[in-house]
């Protein structure tokens, strides 16, 4: 596939380009023709400065310039007329981004919300890379060029976060699983940018999460449970994340049998139930440990599976 150029102005290319994609790796390593960076868990994000004004657009091309009007600072902390940014937004929670909060960012339409939402969850601009600077596409230079570019004409403070190269692929991927955050990407440093594009010159190496979790009902199939219906709390409601049904063991499905002669419920525990039929609704009592991949965009879990049922009370489960 032929390489996509950009054009001044650069203007035109709102809303018709997409950005570069990681390709999944299996395992972390170290190579010295690699930089290494943490994958923020957050919305991508491509912003335009033209003529100081910025515009957001996502990864599928749609405008999110009003959901995040922090980001209009961005004008300010960029030295140049025109340029375009890839980047990840997050909004940090206890010290680490929280899709979550971020989702509740991206999906609010309400203008009269919105500002006062920035206010309560404001995010960061995680930059990690440089597309076009005053009139020149710089999608065909190195990575390692362009990162050295960035350094020049971005000031790193609040919204904007430059995103830092690691050199050893190995430890850091060690240090996201402690710190509970998504994963690293290997970048090779001399790589062009390839819109639109995923590409072995951008590795993802993610290790599995997990999440307590309440059990608010069961996926019945002729008679017997195919699955639990996940949920936590997230401001005061219940949210449904999803079902599971991979790791059930025979202990777990017996646990389940004999919750159900106490704790079956009339109505779902769940602000946005599933529209799912065949569901035996449960008081939100019972807790389970789940594994998963990752968030989906519309805030369920990727292949979950079950670890084990919990101790702990369904207050602890919160997204």
């Amino acid at each position: 596939m032929a390489r996509l150029e950009l054009f001044a102005p650069l203007e035109r290319h709102f809303g018709s380009i997409k950005p570069m994609e990681p390709r999944p790796a299996e395992t972390p390593f170290d190579d010295p023709e690699y930089v290494y960076q943490i994958k923020w868990d957050g919305i991508r994000i491509l912003a335009f400065i033209i003529k100081g004004q910025v515009r957001l657009q996502n990864r599928k091309g749609r405008d999110r310039t009003a959901q995040y009007p922090e980001l209009q600072q961005l004008a300010e902390l960029i030295r140049s007329e025109e340029a375009l940014l890839d980047g990840e937004v997050v909004v940090m929670e206890g010290g680490k981004p929280s899709f979550p909060r971020v989702i509740q960012r991206d999906f609010c339409q309400n203008r009269r919300t919105i500002l006062p939402l920035s206010r309560r969850l404001p995010c960061t601009y995680c930059l990690f890379d440089l597309l076009f600077l005053d009139r020149k596409d710089l999608t065909g230079e190195p990575l390692i060029d362009r990162q050295h570019l960035l350094s020049e004409v971005a000031s790193s403070r609040w919204p904007l976060y430059i995103t830092e190269n690691f050199s050893s692929g190995i430890s850091l991927y060690r240090r996201a699983e402690e710190l509970g955050l998504e994963g690293i990407v290997a970048k090779l440093k001399r790589s062009p940018y390839l819109l639109g594009q995923k590409s072995d010159y951008w590795l993802k190496v993610k290790p599995r999460r997990r999440l307590l979790c309440i059990v608010g009902g069961l996926k019945m199939s002729k008679g017997t449970v195919g699955a639990i219906l996940l949920g936590a709390y997230d401001n005061g409601v219940i949210r449904y994340l999803g079902r599971a049904g991979s790791g059930l063991t025979r202990r777990d499905l017996e646990i389940l049998r004999q919750y159900i002669a106490t704790g079956r419920a009339a109505a779902p525990p769940f602000a946005d139930p599933p529209p799912d039929k065949d569901c035996l609704w449960l008081e939100p009592r019972l807790t389970v440990m789940i594994e998963f991949a990752e968030w989906t965009p519309d805030l369920k879990l990727r292949a979950p599976v079950v670890v084990g049922f919990s101790t702990r009370p369904p207050g602890d489960a919160v997204i």
